[in-house]
């Protein structure tokens, strides 16, 4: 009998997800667009195209004021753990960069 029970409810639960993924209950919205400026500086060029090949430039704007120390260290995280594909040269930039308009500037 229990079985049974079981069975009735798992056979009312696979009803009612199948009856919410009907073309019935599915809703859209449209999300505004919204792009993000990064400040004018010396490498604002280079530090929207690389990093924004990967994420949003949001992910920029939205940190606190790191050290260059700090913004030194998450480039590096972004190139040897997330596989940025992003040269040296341009690294630094990127850094010097960051530092100087997302940062304390030392």
């Amino acid at each position: 009998m229990r079985l049974y029970v079981a069975l009735a409810i798992v056979l009312a639960m696979a009803a009612g997800i199948a009856y919410a993924a009907s073309e019935e209950m599915v809703h859209s919205i449209t999300l505004p667009a919204v792009h993000t400026e990064l400040k004018t500086g010396p490498g604002k060029e280079k530090t929207e195209t690389l990093c924004a090949s990967c994420h949003s430039v949001d992910y920029i704007t939205m940190q606190p004021n790191f050290s260059k120390a700090v913004w030194t260290a998450e480039v590096n995280k972004m190139i040897k753990v997330m596989g940025a594909p992003i040269q040296e040269v341009d690294a630094m930039t990127i850094i010097d960069y960051l530092a100087a308009e997302y940062g304390t500037g030392k």
